[in-house]
């Protein structure tokens, strides 16, 4: 069981595993913030305490005054199943176009290739025709 992330007329889709998942949005939550994106993937606090975890996150945010409310709400959305809005996938572009992801990918090993080049292709595809990203 798995994840696909996908648009309706989208050429590209993304097959990943639950971890593949948490790692694609590990790497927005660093772009976004280092210290944000350190607490964010600290999932042991997150499992142990997630009231402490969202108070340090809540704080990080309010303290370093970051403005990206709809990438926000999609690194919080449920794992399961999920959408963002073309609006959302403007902001999480807009985040992560410059950076180069190295040889990071969230795909399965045996499909993983240039994950996030074709992400941001995706990513600009669902801005230019508002479409939806989805997930499930």
């Amino acid at each position: 069981m798995g994840i696909t992330i996908y648009s309706k007329a989208s050429k590209l889709s993304f097959d990943m595993g639950y971890g593949g998942f948490h790692n694609l949005r590990c790497n927005i939550a660093d772009c976004i913030d280092a210290k944000f994106g350190e607490v964010y993937r600290d999932y042991t606090l997150c499992v142990q305490s997630p009231q402490l975890w969202a108070e340090k996150l809540n704080t990080i945010i309010e303290k370093k005054n970051l403005n990206c409310d709809l990438a926000l709400d999609f690194l919080f959305e449920s794992d399961c199943s999920g959408e963002a809005d073309y609006k959302t996938c403007r902001e999480i572009l807009e985040i992560i176009k410059d950076v180069d992801f190295g040889n990071k990918y969230f795909r399965y090993g045996a499909i993983a290739h240039n994950d996030y080049e074709e992400f941001k292709a995706f990513l600009g595809d669902c801005v230019r025709y508002h479409r939806k990203m989805k997930w499930d």
